[in-house]
């Protein structure tokens, strides 16, 4: 497994000063944490609404003094983490999605919503979005793609502690091109988590890939009308 360098930011560090940010309503403090390509997504009338970087950053951040945070999963170089808050007399909740850019962990994906208890049910849509994420894997499938990762979301990865995303339309060409050359699917996944509450949810997994490099993916996901989605999904190579 890959091992933090001494002179890197320590995720624990990271997570305390964004929240002490988050807790004072410090928006350059917040925004620094973000990487600007982000997107916050939620549920709104039953449609995913989503919001840049650029816009939230426009309006006037909100002090939560009761803001709780807690690591849900964590490697090397990525990890999942949620918060619940409150923000005008009602609980929220988020999962978001960091990476380690540059020895620095900052935010890549964030999803939100009212704050809900665990929920057996809705971690086992999470469950099933993952299956069918690793059913496309298998077979190249650029259909089943889509409907495990929401078409306007950011499939991300890191490059020498740089981020790299594109969007799900390249991957399901490069599905495609696989399928096509026959290219070797033969993961193997060795060990998974999946958690829902409410409309949101999140995932990791780990699998060995055919060249017999170990990965790890992390995802934040939103229940939608037509299922549950991955709306930022992160990957890595942990060996």
């Amino acid at each position: 497994m890959l091992d933090t360098p001494a002179a890197c930011e320590a995720l624990p560090r990271a997570v305390a000063a964004y929240a002490q940010a988050f807790r004072l309503g410090d928006g350059p403090a917040l925004a620094d944490r973000v990487q600007p390509s982000t997107v916050v997504y939620a549920i709104d009338g039953g449609k995913i609404a989503g919001q840049t970087r650029a816009a939230w950053k426009a309006q006037a951040a909100q002090p939560a003094p009761d803001l709780a945070t807690d690591v849900v999963s964590a490697g090397p170089r990525t990890a999942i983490v949620t918060a619940r808050w409150t923000q005008a007399g009602a609980a929220r909740r988020d999962y978001t999605l960091w990476a380690r850019l540059a020895c620095r962990w900052r935010i890549v994906g964030r999803v939100v919503g009212g704050e809900q208890a665990l929920d057996a049910s809705a971690a086992d849509g999470v469950r099933a979005a993952v299956d069918l994420k690793l059913a496309a894997d298998a077979a190249w499938d650029p259909t089943a793609l889509a409907k495990a990762v929401e078409p306007r979301a950011l499939v991300i990865t890191l490059e020498d502690e740089q981020l790299s995303a594109a969007s799900v339309a390249d991957w399901q060409a490069r599905y495609a091109e696989r399928a096509r050359t026959r290219f070797p699917s033969g993961h193997t996944v060795l060990s998974r988590a999946e958690e829902g509450r409410g409309d949101l949810g999140a995932a990791t997994w780990t699998f060995k890939a055919s060249s017999g490099a170990t990965y790890a993916d992390r995802a934040v996901l939103l229940r939608t009308a037509e299922g549950w989605r991955m709306l930022a999904l992160l990957w890595v190579r942990e060996d």
